[in-house]
């Protein structure tokens, strides 16, 4: 019986290797053969989930601004304002070795995909720069619209000028942007804080060495309206105005359900963050992978549907990862008797061992968020989640993952 391909991973394959070639070599670098001998397949196979070249690059592209975007939301949970610029400018400045306008310029699939990504990140750049206005860490004279105009224009041009063979000044394109950045706030760069590529840290990166707040000039995060404009007050700041502009702007809105809903999200976010970075990664997995190593290691082998189900993922998310755990001979796929369609999924002895030990990492570092509450409070939020939780499910909103 022929092998049965998951098209859409097949889809996602072809576009990565695309994208390395065009990493490597250029957007002209992608041809039918050159895709085939990357991914080591026969010619022309990648014209089976493909209509020809031109939706490769296109789809490769796409993919590469969505992960993009992806690490930005990562990096950027809890950040607001020039905290938050510096990590989108980090994660753009990473490419400057595939400049987005080169990719886009051979065909009107790629050009509008970076015309629909533009489109996104202007919105977003026109909040930070709004919370930064809020904060008193930009005092620019310049309308924000034309600040984020220009600091889109300034990434585009530093991607171009950072390629090898444009006859740079030598000064680095992360440089270029802490300038610009610093310069929001009236101040300069100041030596001894730049990140990645020249470019100033953002609050509350986890790299070694990095300040605990970007400097800007001022202090970069959202105030709390007192001045002090530490981190965690930028952070519980940006509910607040959050709260109180939905209901300026939005009379009736329910101001005690969106704070519920606010809050959750972002210290979730935070904490998964936190988690990933000082735990899973260090493992050698992503957040999802041990949330699946760990489902499989409580509830036991489960067909990979209910494994999705009680994972609280799609079920596409988990075929994913099972093919990639597989691969690293952490978890065993087996098709289900009669039905050769359906995957049963269990740990291997290597995924047992590798969960257990960073298990107990993981539950450390639990324990230490924990801390942060008295034993009475968390007791107590541990009773009002649960409540939650149940009253969801009663009414149907849990698992509607597909």
């Amino acid at each position: 019986m022929p092998k049965r391909v998951d098209h859409e991973q097949r889809r996602g394959e072809i576009a990565d290797a695309a994208w390395r070639l065009i990493a490597e070599r250029g957007p002209d670098a992608v041809t039918l053969r050159e895709v085939s001998a990357a991914l080591g397949v026969a010619h022309g196979a990648p014209a089976h989930y493909f209509a020809g070249r031109a939706a490769i690059v296109e789809c490769a592209f796409r993919r590469a601004l969505d992960d993009l975007d992806a690490r930005v939301a990562r990096r950027a949970a809890g950040l607001s304002g020039v905290a938050a610029l510096h990590v989108f400018c980090e994660e753009v400045i990473a490419h400057t070795g595939t400049p987005f306008a080169r990719v886009a310029a051979p065909g009107p699939g790629p050009a509008a995909v970076l015309a629909e990504v533009t489109a996104r990140w202007r919105t977003r750049l026109a909040a930070r720069i709004e919370e930064g206005r809020r904060a008193g860490g930009i005092v620019a004279p310049a309308p924000d619209g034309v600040l984020v105009e220009q600091l889109l224009a300034l990434l585009h041009g530093v991607q171009a000028l950072a390629e090898p063979g444009s006859g740079g000044a030598g000064t680095s394109p992360g440089e270029v942007v802490a300038a610009f950045l610093a310069g929001l706030g009236g101040g300069a760069a100041r030596a001894g804080t730049a990140g990645p590529g020249g470019v100033p840290p953002a609050a509350g990166a986890r790299s070694p060495g990095r300040a605990a707040v970007a400097r800007g000039g001022a202090d970069n995060s959202m105030g709390s309206g007192n001045g002090s404009g530490n981190g965690a007050d930028g952070f519980l700041a940006f509910t607040d105005v959050a709260l109180a502009r939905a209901g300026d702007r939005l009379p009736g809105t329910d101001r005690e359900a969106m704070a519920l809903v606010l809050n959750l999200h972002r210290i979730a976010g935070s904490l998964v963050y936190d988690l990933e970075s000082t735990v899973h990664r260090p493992a050698g997995w992503s957040w999802s992978a041990f949330r699946l190593l760990f489902t499989l290691w409580v509830a036991g082998g489960q067909e990979a549907g209910r494994a999705a189900e009680l994972c609280g993922m799609s079920r596409a998310a988990v075929s994913s990862l099972a093919n990639t755990l597989a691969a690293g001979e952490l978890v065993r796929r087996t098709p289900t008797a009669g039905d050769r369609r359906t995957v049963h999924l269990s740990l291997t002895d290597a995924g047992t061992d590798r969960l257990v030990a960073a298990f107990g990492t993981h539950n450390r570092r639990e324990s230490e968020w924990a801390a942060l509450l008295g034993a009475d409070d968390l007791a107590a939020l541990n009773t009002l989640l649960v409540r939650l939780a149940r009253a969801a499910h009663r009414a149907d909103w849990i698992n509607r993952r597909t």
